[in-house]
């Protein structure tokens, strides 16, 4: 009793979480705008606002482009066999299809509710008697079409209703001919029915001009074509037609006036949202009656130009679209630069007028200025030749050894003093030379240069600007940078100081790992030179296998000289000569030394390397140290992983002129606030570390002209990308 209980509570489990279908007839196709507005909303409020998996399927009958007795016999049967074995939780019957659905829904599924959307209530009060039948309307007002044509073009004489020649609008002609004629009573009416095409852009075009057209369908043409409504509204217009009005929002922006026009996205989302209550069990008797609240009254800004319709006689509540923005809404930024501009101007021109009262006062403050600057400073002129200079430094070391008589005094020739060093000798100043003539014969409007002065270990900074004045000149400064220069050598020195302190670090960490590289061939060497001892002592002496183990010996010995000749090379003080150097064969040399220290910490290390050569310049002791700083981080952050998940990659790859390196890893990744001071000096995440790593890192890529950078890796980890210029 137990199982068969639970194999009745899982099929019913199973049939309440069944898919629920939803089955929407509509009568024409899905290219009249009208149609593709109602289904488009329908289907994308039912898949919004439904939480359990729905299926909504829109059948479209196409019944204004195919009539006739045999058409529906064929659509009959070809619904009876797609649906014979289906059976949708619920039905939805749009306008027209209405009596064609109702014989379906009696044959295939006549317990299946049926929502039904018509046009106007009497069509409503016709449906049958049903519980599993409800039905509500959404009015084409034409009544309100016609009345709102009349107030805002209220000298109109004549009313012309245009109404195509399917056989629903020659069905509906009479009605709708009483509607307009029951809001106009007092106008002319104009019936344009019964004709092609062509027929009607000629009637249109020739209708007096006291007259406004009612467009309420135009699905056929007296010949058959299969038209749309909109695209009849657009030829019409486009040939100059008087004021056109409607009942549909669709034809909105394609030449109508407006109207009281049927909103069909609005419809298909309040048909929607009474279905999703009949998919939610509740029953068909409970669902609102009477009308869909789906007209607006609306109408085309652009149209109302055109005929000259003020907006004190829009009704109120109306909308207005496809507005142009005003002169202020269009031009407001260039209206307000233009205000500001003005106020600008006047702000200047009384600088100005303020300025030349302050300039006789500014001239004589010129001096004193020109006197305190620092350094030594003085006015060429375009030849040149100092016109004004500041006095001779008290201590002739502030220029260097240069000669202070031949810069400072005025009338000296400031540009020929320098090139008169060249040539004698100092070479060191001739760009100093070719600056300030640049400047002066207006190639460039300023620079600056350092150089070294003719006193052993000064260094001075030229600085030149050209005057901005029709006469020429410049104005040239000679500064005493020695101070820093010397602060840029000590702090270059503490630099390479650390990154030489990090090295011993690593490699201190990395010491069980070298001593386990060095255990390796050291005791390999122990064991051919015993088993060669033992060998010697046979006779006769198998000289073949001695010389492969003096062979394996050297080779032994050589291993463990490589593994100590670069660990030398990462602990020595001075960097490698800087050079042209194979990212791959540095980042393969640091692999194989850590190596063993992945593996003494149970994570898996791989390497892939580019097929090609990785040529790039720089210092190979500073790029491994770089290197080998990345996988020891990445090492560190997989340690608390646990054994099988301990996984750091290390890649490299050639970019667009540039070679990268990438070290990956599985580690507990960088949150936010570490991401952000990830570079910073000092600050570190492990409890033993000096925060000084990825800092010194940095630093020495940017020497390369590189970069370094950290993102976070997809799922758990962290990616670290070195760039560097390749060579």
């Amino acid at each position: 009793m137990g199982v068969l209980f639970a194999l009745l509570l899982s099929t019913s489990l199973a049939a309440s979480e069944r898919v629920k279908t939803v089955l929407v007839f509509v009568p024409e196709d899905g290219m009249v705008p009208s149609i593709a507005d109602f289904t488009r909303s329908f289907h994308l409020t039912m898949l919004g606002e439904r939480q359990k998996p729905v299926t909504v399927n829109i059948e479209y009958l196409d019944m204004g482009w195919f009539q006739g007795a045999d058409y529906d016999r064929a659509l009959h049967e070809f619904y009876r066999s797609k649906y014979r074995e289906q059976r949708p939780e619920a039905l939805v019957v749009f306008a027209d299809a209405c009596p064609f659905v109702l014989k379906l829904q009696q044959e295939l599924w006549p317990q299946v509710p049926l929502l039904a959307v018509l046009n106007d209530k009497p069509l409503v009060e016709a449906l049958p008697e049903s519980a599993f039948i409800r039905g509500n309307w959404a009015d084409l007002d034409v009544p309100g079409t016609v009345r709102m044509a009349l107030r805002l073009l209220p000298s109109t004489r004549r009313v012309a209703l245009v109404l195509g020649s399917s056989q629903r609008e020659l069905a509906a002609w009479d009605f709708v001919e009483s509607e307009v004629r029951g809001a106009a009573p007092d106008r002319e009416f104009i019936g344009l029915r019964g004709l092609t095409l062509e027929q009607l852009r000629q009637r249109v075009h020739t209708l007096p001009e006291d007259t406004v057209v009612i467009l309420v369908g135009f699905m056929q043409d007296a010949q058959g074509q299969s038209l749309v409504g909109r695209d009849v509204l657009t030829q019409l217009h486009a040939e100059g037609s008087p004021p056109i009005f409607s009942v549909h929002k669709t034809m909105l922006g394609s030449g109508i006036v407006g109207g009281a026009l049927l909103d069909y996205e609005l419809l298909g989302q309040q048909a929607a949202k009474r279905t999703l209550q009949l998919l939610k069990g509740a029953p068909l008797s409970s669902l609102p009656t009477g009308a869909f609240d789906t007209n607006l009254v609306a109408f085309d800004d652009r149209e109302l130009q055109r005929w000259h319709i003020p907006d004190s006689r829009l009704p109120p509540g109306g909308r207005v679209f496809f507005r142009e923005p005003g002169l202020w809404e269009r031009y407001r930024w260039q209206v307000t630069v233009a205000v500001g501009a003005g106020l600008l101007q006047a702000v200047l021109i009384l600088v100005l007028l303020v300025e030349r009262r302050l300039r006789r006062v500014a001239q004589r403050l010129n001096a004193a200025v020109l006197d305190s600057l620092p350094g030594s400073v003085a006015i060429l002129d375009r030849n040149g030749v100092v016109l004004r200079a500041t006095p001779a430094p008290e201590r002739p070391e502030s220029l260097g050894g240069l000669p202070a008589g031949k810069l400072l005094a005025p009338g000296a020739a400031y540009l020929e003093a320098f090139r008169e060093a060249a040539r004698s000798g100092h070479p060191e100043v001739e760009g100093v030379a070719s600056l300030l003539q640049d400047v002066l014969a207006g190639r460039a409007s300023e620079g600056a240069l350092e150089f070294r002065g003719f006193a052993p270990d000064r260094w001075l900074e030229l600085r030149a600007r050209r005057l901005d004045l029709p006469e020429g000149g410049a104005v040239a400064a000679l500064v005493d940078v020695t101070a820093r220069r010397r602060a840029e050598l000590e702090a270059r020195q503490a630099r390479d100081e650390r990154a030489h302190l990090e090295r011993v670090s690593a490699v201190g960490e990395l010491g069980v790992s070298i001593a386990h590289e060095l255990n390796q061939p050291l005791a390999a060497i122990l064991t051919n030179a015993e088993t060669a001892q033992r060998l010697l002592q046979r006779s006769p002496t198998d000289m073949g296998l001695l010389r492969e183990m003096l062979q394996d010996i050297i080779a032994d010995d050589k291993r463990a000289g490589e593994v100590i000749r670069h660990m030398r090379a990462l602990l020595k003080k001075e960097g490698a000569a800087e050079g042209t150097h194979d990212l791959n064969e540095l980042v393969g040399q640091v692999v194989r030394l850590v190596g063993n220290d992945a593996q003494l910490r149970g994570a898996v290390l791989s390497l892939r390397l580019a097929d090609t050569a990785l040529r790039v310049r720089g210092d190979g002791v500073q790029l491994q140290q770089v290197v080998l700083n990345l996988i020891i981080n990445a090492l560190d952050a997989v340690g608390p992983c646990p054994p099988g998940e301990r996984q750091v990659w290390v890649r490299t790859q050639r970019t667009d002129g540039h070679v990268e390196l990438a070290v990956e890893d599985t580690g507990v990744g960088l949150s936010p606030e570490v991401q952000k001071r990830l570079f910073e000096p000092f600050f570190t995440t492990k409890p033993t570390g000096l925060g000084m790593g990825l800092s010194i890192s940095r630093s020495i890529l940017e020497v390369h002209q590189g970069r370094l950078q950290a993102e976070s890796r997809p799922g758990r980890g962290t990616v670290f990308r070195c760039s560097l210029p390749a060579a």
